[in-house]
């Protein structure tokens, strides 16, 4: 009886098991397909700045934490404000996931400390909704800024004759062992702080 059935049969049950191994495979394959890690580009250049408190954060201070660090100047006519913005809707995001602060934090490094005074920042973070929880807003000297900028692959030149900064509009992804993973297009018009934020849970 049972090598009956195997003889009618056999033909359906053999294709009936090849469905379910090729659908299996599509499965893996395409839905359950686990995401290639974020390569590691470079160590993260180290630094020591001031925040507009006056308190000193090092790359080493934030260490055990993913972070994104931008560089920008506050009387950018163009690029810098909108990232900034776009950038404060990061925050809010880890905030209600509820990785600000604890596991992921944000670093914005001026290019200009002398105009860039405490007061200057704070003027600008309140213009483009960024808020100082989990998010450093640093001020080193002219000259090591720029150096670091380009230590992280941020290329940026100073326009004595307009006394402005010539820059590369780029977020940069850091881990929370100090390696650089990703260098993100901040001028991207289809840059969402929805991406951004999926990259950083990558990382913790």
């Amino acid at each position: 009886m049972e090598m009956s059935f195997l003889s009618k049969h056999g033909f359906k049950i053999a294709v009936l098991a090849l469905c379910a191994v090729m659908g299996i495979y599509l499965l893996f394959t395409y839905v359950w397909k686990p995401e290639k890690p974020m390569p590691i580009q470079q160590a993260a250049p180290a630094f020591e700045m001031n925040d507009i408190n006056g308190n000193k954060v090092s790359l080493a201070s934030t260490d055990g934490k993913a972070r994104i660090v931008y560089f920008y100047f506050a009387n950018c006519p163009d690029v810098c404000p909108p990232t900034t913005f776009l950038l404060s809707e990061v925050q809010e995001k880890l905030r209600e996931q509820g990785t600000l602060g604890e596991k992921a934090e944000l670093i914005s490094i001026t290019f200009d400390p002398e105009r860039d005074t405490p007061e200057v920042i704070r003027e600008f973070a309140g213009r483009t909704f960024a808020e100082f929880e989990g998010w450093h807003f640093l001020r080193g000297e002219e000259k090591e800024t720029i150096e670091l900028a380009r230590n992280f692959n941020v290329g940026v030149k100073k326009d004595e004759q307009a006394n402005s900064f010539i820059h590369m509009n780029i977020i940069t992804l850091v881990d929370k062992n100090g390696q650089v993973r990703e260098w993100i297009n901040g001028s991207d018009e289809e840059l969402t702080a929805d991406y951004i934020v999926k990259q950083i849970n990558k990382l913790l």
